[in-house]
């Protein structure tokens, strides 16, 4: 069953996340980084994903458009990292479908999904985007 084109553009409401020392902590040991030798309130730039994963916003755009789990890889993530997300900073954050798209006649659909990060002023320090395999055994026609 192909993916929906018209879900490009869907965004899922806006969200705020807490940087909390302890999330950051937890992130950087679980990854390996010692803390000891980096800005104790600055979070690691892969934290990104922590932020963007919140609420479990991927998996609340994947429903929205019917995607099945059992269907999907996660296929590519890239950062833009704007200015350093500071611990005890409230942000403000945007999920949004940027694109669909199939190769091989169908068989795959690949879903972009990308986030902005932004201070409570208004100034943004990080975007992402996340590229979504889709499997369709069958192939399957675009929309």
């Amino acid at each position: 069953m192909a993916v929906d084109r018209s879900f490009i553009g869907y965004s899922l409401p806006d969200y705020e996340f807490e940087v909390s020392r302890e999330r950051v902590e937890r992130f950087a040991s679980a990854i390996g980084v010692d803390r000891s030798r980096v800005d104790p309130d600055v979070a690691p730039l892969t934290f990104m994903k922590v932020i963007e994963g919140e609420n479990d916003s991927s998996r609340r755009i994947l429903d929205a458009l019917g995607v099945e789990l059992k269907r999907v890889m996660h296929a590519e993530q890239s950062f833009d990292y704007l200015e350093p997300i500071r611990i005890g900073e409230r942000l403000s954050v945007r999920r949004s479908v940027t694109d669909i798209y199939d190769k091989k006649n169908g068989a795959m659909e690949f879903i972009v999904i990308e986030a902005a990060m932004q201070r409570q002023d208004g100034r943004l320090v990080g975007r992402s985007r996340q590229l979504v395999l889709v499997r369709n055994p069958q192939g399957g026609a675009t929309q």
